[in-house]
């Protein structure tokens, strides 16, 4: 099993979804990455498999012929992002026009949950 480095959020995440990973072959040092990016290259040379996030499997720039990607099957495991700013910040249009790009991004699994705080 190929992770992120040790205190990385989303390699947190994959183990808490996933307990019995953690000694899938032992998790060694030599079988981490520093990047998703990373991570792919060392799956597409054969030194393992992974988890990625939907929207890295899913880009089409990312797609490379010696690796393959499958979807969990229901239930998927999920993450919830949110944005967060200083109550004073001065700019809340610029949240507004960030938060309205990434709903309308397309990316697979972005979803608005909730409602939008002011």
């Amino acid at each position: 099993m190929l992770l992120l480095g040790a205190g990385n959020c989303f390699r947190d995440q994959v183990l808490e979804v996933c307990p019995a990973c953690r000694n899938i072959g032992g998790l060694q040092r030599t079988l981490e990455g520093s990047s998703l990016e990373t991570i792919r290259h060392m799956v597409a040379t054969g030194l393992g498999v992974t988890v990625l996030p939907s929207s890295a499997a899913d880009d089409p720039s990312t797609q490379n012929a010696l690796v393959a990607v499958r979807p969990f099957s229901d239930p998927e495991p999920s993450r919830r992002v949110a944005l967060a700013w200083r109550v004073t910040y001065p700019r809340s249009g610029a949240i507004d026009v960030l938060r309205a790009a990434i709903i309308d991004s397309s990316l697979p699994g972005v979803r608005p949950v909730g409602r939008k705080l002011s």
